[in-house]
């Protein structure tokens, strides 16, 4: 039976374009094994022609919903954000939507995010900083949904997980402040149990450890704890330190809003390096040094990865795939920017 949009099917499009009606469909499904020269014609006619195919009677033929599912702590954060358009990219690409849902980073909201997209039908999810056990996937996997972890793995699931050098990169921004003399470096993390954090603080402890420093961290169960005031004792007294790092974006905010709130310079007063790069660190005077994550290109690969999982109809052996961080130099670790 031929999909119709008005009085224009897929066989209007295949005789229009000079193909056969089957690959005009593999067009219609961007099919790897077409090649793209033709699938671009294809494609061109269809527009020409104005021709809308019926997802409806698509996915019922195919037994997908066309639709892929996000999950993250916070869409709002820069780094869920310029990961979540990458994704949109991607998937716009093959013809699909995303749901999006946040948990809040609370594990039992995350659960049942994830539990009512199983229920939805979903092609494929992918889980943006899981905050729970190995128990959040089962339900999903029972159905063989596909599934990408990105930048939080689930412990004790085998899933296609996409990660960052996490421990590298917060080691060679210690390093960067201890050679600029500094001993006293306090890291500020948030969820040390989560991987992120406990990886970015084993790269500090190292770097510390190794020039003979003793490691100063200030590290909070929860993002709200870490108040002006708990950051308080670090900025002046006996426990006053010499330089900071924010190990992830919420941390960096919670530690410029002490420094605010204090009437205290950075790069001045308090060398300072942030793990997360956003559009305004440059713009932050002295410009805020930073370690960067590829972010949009872990929506990229954690999308691409989805589909190639979801074009397999199986699973296989689980991959493993982790990006490399980029040391940002600009004013307010104490280097005179280029």
């Amino acid at each position: 039976m031929l999909e119709k949009n008005g009085s224009v099917t897929l066989l209007d499009v295949a005789r229009a374009a000079g193909v056969s009606i089957k690959t005009a469909s593999r067009a219609l499904n961007n099919a790897p094994e077409l090649r793209k020269a033709t699938g671009d014609h294809v494609r061109e006619v269809m527009q020409q022609l104005g021709y809308q195919p019926n997802e409806l009677a698509r996915g019922l033929k195919s037994r997908r919903s066309a639709t892929i599912a996000m999950i993250a702590p916070n869409l709002a954060d820069p780094f869920t954000a310029a990961a979540v358009q990458a994704v949109q990219d991607v998937a716009r690409e093959h013809r699909y939507v995303v749901i999006l849902a946040s948990s809040g980073g609370d594990a039992a909201l995350e659960l049942s995010e994830v539990e009512i997209m199983a229920r939805r039908q979903i092609d494929g999810l992918i889980l943006i900083a899981a905050t729970s056990g190995k128990n959040t996937l089962k339900g999903m996997l029972a159905k063989d949904v596909p599934v990408v972890v990105f930048d939080e793995p689930v412990r004790g699931e085998e899933v296609d997980t996409i990660t960052v050098t996490n421990r590298k990169g917060a080691r060679q921004a210690t390093e960067h402040l201890l050679g600029h003399g500094h001993r006293r470096i306090l890291a500020v993390g948030a969820r040390p149990y989560l991987y992120t954090c406990s990886e970015r603080v084993a790269g500090y402890r190292a770097a510390m450890r190794s020039a003979g420093a003793e490691p100063v961290e200030l590290l909070v169960k929860h993002e709200n704890e870490l108040t002006s005031e708990a950051l308080a004792p670090y900025l002046s007294g006996p426990c006053k330190v010499e330089a900071i790092i924010g190990l992830n974006w919420v941390c960096t905010m919670g530690v410029l809003r002490g420094l605010n709130t204090f009437k205290k310079r950075l790069g001045e007063e308090f060398a300072f390096i942030s793990f997360d790069d956003f559009e305004l660190a440059e713009m932050i005077p002295p410009g805020l040094t930073v370690v960067r994550q590829p972010t949009r290109e872990l929506g990229r690969q954690a999308a691409s990865l989805l589909f190639e999982r979801i074009a397999e109809k199986s699973h296989g052996e689980a991959r493993k795939v982790v990006l490399s961080t980029e040391f940002v130099i600009r004013g307010s670790c104490g280097c005179t920017p280029t």
